[in-house]
């Protein structure tokens, strides 16, 4: 269900497929990053430098943190939750929760 003509849809499949092969060796290139989210004011930090506007979203069976560092676009990651053991995950959970919930505001309205 594409605009493109027929001709041009094998073409466009191949480049496609080459540009999300690509996309996933470089993924797999990359080490493993080190989050660390702690606990009061402190920045969260991903691999060892600080950033800003940390943001866990949980959707289904998958995690997104997302961050800022200065100026530069929203970087982010995108992964499994099931690749931390049971404990991290419960402490990313938490983390995230004590990030998003301030003490400051009060939970209802008066």
């Amino acid at each position: 269900m594409s605009a493109l003509p027929a001709e041009a849809l094998p073409l466009a499949s191949a480049l496609l497929a080459a540009h999300a092969l690509r996309l996933a060796r470089g993924m797999a290139r990359q080490g493993p990053r080190q989050l660390l989210v702690p606990w009061g004011g402190a920045p969260a930090r991903v691999d060892g430098l600080p950033v800003e506007a940390l943001r866990v979203e949980w959707l289904g069976p998958l995690v997104r943190v997302s961050w800022r560092r200065g100026p530069r676009p929203r970087q982010g990651l995108l992964f499994w939750p099931d690749t931390l053991p049971p404990a991290r995950r419960r402490e990313l959970r938490l983390a995230a929760r004590s990030r998003v919930v301030s003490s400051s505001r009060p939970a209802m309205a008066p």
